[in-house]
């Protein structure tokens, strides 16, 4: 939504919550969902589960999440006409997930 600049509004502002807890609330899903192996066999050992997600899509997940995270929560801090530009780290990191979203 960043990328049209549209007006702050009270749905703009709950369409940005309601993504930033959707993909919060992902990778705690993540951590407790099993997976396939090759073989076919189903794995569901909370070690193993998050092994596998640490190798994969928890190197994206993390670091993006707490970029939005960082960006909500500095918002709010800060007052509206102090803003201090971290919309392109926030574009990027979206646009990463909306690939991510694609991909799935």
């Amino acid at each position: 939504m960043q990328v049209f600049d549209p007006p702050e509004t009270p749905l703009v502002q709950c369409i940005g919550w309601l993504t930033l807890l959707y993909w919060t609330g992902d990778i705690i899903a993540s951590c407790s969902t099993g997976f396939y192996t090759q073989e076919g066999g189903i794995v569901m050992t909370r070690r193993e589960v998050l092994i596998r997600y640490f190798r994969s899509w928890m190197l994206l997940d993390l670091p993006l999440t707490t970029i939005d995270w960082g960006d909500t929560i500095g918002e709010l801090v800060q007052s509206q006409t102090s803003q201090v530009d971290s919309a392109g780290v926030a574009r990027s990191a979206k646009l990463v997930r909306i690939t991510r979203s694609a991909r799935l």
